[in-house]
């Protein structure tokens, strides 16, 4: 698969120009243009322990509010760095998959494009300028562990900006690079003073959504791979935090594509039964409750939809 080379300028112009997420399809018979639709369906003999691991391992918290976010206001993919027809061919991808699953799609023609999904030879030099430029992109984070933040350890990376909604449905982004010190004196001193609550036991009523999602992806190290499990892992990606992608899922996952020391049939080469089982509980789960009630939300739902666990 050949990859063209996204200048820095493109990348940083990315993030100021609308495009849409509803562009017009190229002919019915560009090869190789299919954008498919096909879920693995794995086998029904898993242990409920093994869902268990997955759900703890992807229902990632966000930083700032310590719960589980997910996209509210509509998105918008733009993808670039591929060759035209892959742009198009992962942007089509995310919207298939978030309308299967239920989350929000933005509308409006041409739409401001809030998930980024970025190829380049040389993603650290875009994550510099990330850093230099508009760290807010990198989610909320401590000024301690910006470097950190900001290094490109993987073929395919993801960072969420987010923020914060409270009881009576006002929003306020959670911000991006803090100083430690400081606010740890706010959370002790003010806690979420400036934000509406609830009076319930369990929940606060706060909820946690995404803002941005950046997605780089480092073209050097995914050659020769197909452009199907590439875009259903962005996809994945795109429409929720995960946490653990180094490590092999004991279920049949797309998040192993890129996991060392996985193989068949823990290693699909598409979204699978599991995967699509936990966005959908995800996008219909009632936000608001604790991170753990959150959690065990999107569980419940996962089994009763697989039903064979």
């Amino acid at each position: 698969m050949k990859h063209c080379v996204m200048t820095l300028a493109t990348f940083a112009l990315a993030f100021c120009l609308p495009a849409s997420a509803h562009e017009p399809a190229p002919p019915a018979n560009a090869p190789g243009m299919a954008v498919e639709s096909i879920i693995v369906t794995a086998p029904k003999d898993r242990p409920e322990r093994q869902l268990e691991d997955f759900i703890i391992a992807h229902a990632a918290p966000s930083p700032y509010l310590r719960k589980i976010a997910r996209w509210n206001t509509g998105i918008c993919p733009l993808t670039i760095g591929l060759p035209p027809k892959l742009n198009f061919y992962v942007n089509q991808r995310i919207i298939r998959v978030a309308t299967a699953v239920g989350a929000p799609l933005d509308q409006k023609e041409p739409c401001r494009p809030n998930v980024i999904v970025a190829a380049t030879p040389q993603p650290q030099a875009a994550l510099d300028l990330i850093r230099e430029k508009r760290p807010v992109l990198l989610g909320y984070h401590y000024t301690s562990r910006e470097k950190e933040l900001a290094t490109m350890t993987r073929a395919i990376q993801a960072w969420y900006s987010t923020a914060t909604q409270d009881f009576y449905g006002f929003v306020q982004s959670d911000g991006g690079a803090y100083n430690v010190n400081v606010m740890d004196y706010m959370r002790e001193q003010m806690g979420f003073a400036s934000a509406h609550v609830s009076g319930s036991r369990t929940g606060d009523g706060l909820k946690s959504q995404f803002t941005t999602a950046i997605i780089l992806v480092d073209s050097s190290k995914i050659g020769g791979q197909a452009i199907g499990p590439i875009a259903d892992y962005i996809a994945m990606l795109a429409l929720g935090q995960g946490q653990y992608y180094d490590e092999c899922q004991p279920v049949p996952t797309i998040t192993n594509f890129l996991a060392p020391k996985c193989e068949s049939p823990m290693k699909p080469t598409g979204l699978t039964d599991v995967d699509m089982t936990y966005l959908r509980g995800l996008y219909h789960m009632s936000p608001g409750g604790s991170y753990l009630l959150e959690r065990s939300s999107i569980a419940y739902a996962m089994k009763k939809e697989l039903g064979g666990y």
